[in-house]
């Protein structure tokens, strides 16, 4: 059999991304205020956006929004807007702009912050091919809080249309970023790529990483078999291991004086708690029609025609971005709100479990979607501000007060409504009889709520509460000041 080179020629179906689907990927993320700052930004280079002008003073906004003159005599021209375009709202196919990758991501990356700017100024260093940063500027997009990508490869591939080795290529490159872990789709991922950046990979680490669900329940000598190790080798990759960071992109969250405004707000109604955006600091699109329809009339260059056709497209396209987005938040909030009405009337110590993945399956959403809705937005209470993310919390096993060793009427509790009972059991103890971690464990089993001691332990470090030696001697200390 003889082999030789031929062309053929395929035709093939892609989902592509469109704008309405980019825009809603990039804004859910944003909160309420630093949305306004985006449309803010957008309104200066496109003259057919605004700012809803009854909508801003109904929520009691001081500032009015700018006016759009239709003509050259007040403001910049057409000709001087024409370059204005920006790649944000453009059509997805960037192989059609001109110029280089860097070219193409300076004003990207001088409105970005965090993580992403970091991410988008590495992209133009160690990304020459056009196609490629533009695909690895799109997933930069689809990081979660932690730095994680979520998204499957065919879940990526079906929505935006790449090629699945074009995707892995650009993952390949993309997992070679710092800060290490970053774009790894689980922490097994993310710790092993860790590990690889910092040289210290090795098969039996990998072992170690393929089977965190042994770790997790503490069965050392299970994790050792399934290492091909003795139990007494294991110390030296448990601290290799416990050294690693499980959040990459955490160095990143900076505090942001402009998140004080609430997003969300939950109000009691007779139905019980109920959650509802904070027009206070939402804004309002508005798609300026009628200054289009009549400068679409005039005697104007193709030049100007097209920066205007664009725009126009541009402004309705956010438009729907934006109410997408205040649509999403809001269905998200109140299957949230839906969930934790014991959380509104009794405080974190009544806090249920829940996941992500709880609230995607209730309302039929990804969670990646969940996941965007909820990061930096905050929530106004009737027991004050909490972030949307503090209303998750993972699950502990837990036993009614008087059930059977057996494991009858088992139930769960919250992980953070262990931690408030821990922090009040302490703030509550005398100065004469605190309590130990064994004496935390007796009290907490004693109210159904079953835990060891080395999990006592670790609550009580991550609310930075001493241990009971060292409140005994501040007590101490406090007395003899006293005296």
């Amino acid at each position: 059999m003889v082999l030789s080179p031929r062309l053929e020629i395929s035709q093939k179906q892609k989902l592509m991304m469109n704008p309405q689907m980019r825009q809603a990927i990039e804004l859910l993320q944003l909160t309420n205020v630093q949305l306004a700052d985006m449309l803010k930004r957008e309104m200066e280079q496109n003259p057919f956006l605004a700012f809803d002008a009854d909508h801003f003073r109904e929520a009691g906004n001081g500032e009015t929004p700018r006016a759009v003159t239709v003509d050259g005599k007040s403001g910049a021209g057409l000709n001087d807007k024409v370059e204005a375009v920006r790649i944000d709202f453009a059509a997805p196919d960037h192989r059609a702009e001109g110029g280089d990758v860097s070219a193409m991501l300076e004003n990207r990356a001088a409105d970005e912050g965090g993580l992403n700017r970091h991410i988008l100024q590495q992209i133009a260093e160690e990304i020459s091919d056009r196609d490629r940063a533009a695909l690895a500027i799109e997933l930069t997009g689809w990081l979660d809080e932690d730095g994680y990508l979520r998204e499957s490869d065919a879940e990526i591939c079906q929505t935006i249309g790449v090629d699945a080795d074009v995707l892995r290529a650009t993952l390949t490159q993309l997992h070679g970023f710092s800060p290490a872990g970053v774009f790894a789709r689980n922490l097994g991922d993310c710790l092993t790529l860790q590990l690889r950046a910092a040289g210290a990979w090795t098969p039996t680490h990998q072992a170690l990483l393929d089977n965190l669900d042994i770790l997790g329940r503490g069965d050392m000598a299970g994790l050792a078999e399934a290492m091909l190790i003795g139990t007494e080798a294991l110390p030296p990759y448990l601290q290799a291991i416990r050294a690693l960071d499980p959040r990459p992109a955490a160095a990143f969250d900076t505090p942001n004086a402009t998140l004080a405004l609430p997003d969300v707000i939950v109000l009691e109604s007779d139905s019980g708690w109920q959650a509802y955006l904070n027009e206070d600091s939402l804004p309002s699109v508005l798609v300026l029609e009628r200054d289009w329809e009549e400068m679409a009339q005039r005697k104007i260059t193709d030049e100007e025609r097209n920066f205007m056709k664009t725009n126009v497209q541009s402004a309705r396209w956010l438009k729907k971005a934006t109410q997408q987005r205040a649509a999403t938040l809001l269905r998200v909030s109140r299957a949230i709100v839906a969930h934790q009405q014991g959380f509104f009337n009794g405080g974190m110590a009544a806090l249920l479990p829940m996941g992500l993945r709880d609230i995607a399956e209730e309302i039929e959403m990804h969670e990646s979607t969940v996941s965007r809705s909820v990061a930096g937005k905050l929530v106004q209470t009737a027991n004050g501000q909490f972030s949307l993310k503090d209303l998750f919390s993972g699950a502990i096993g837990a036993k009614q007060s008087g059930a059977k060793q057996s494991g009858d009427n088992v139930k769960t509790v919250s992980a953070r409504a262990v931690k408030a009972r821990i922090a009040a059991l302490v703030a509550a103890e005398g100065a004469m009889k605190v309590l130990s971690d064994d004496a935390l464990v007796a009290v907490l089993a004693g109210e159904g709520i079953v835990l060891a001691r080395r999990t006592v332990a670790k609550y009580r470090n991550a609310l930075n509460i001493p241990s009971s030696a060292q409140r005994r001697r501040a007590a101490k200390i406090a007395r003899l000041a006293g005296d």
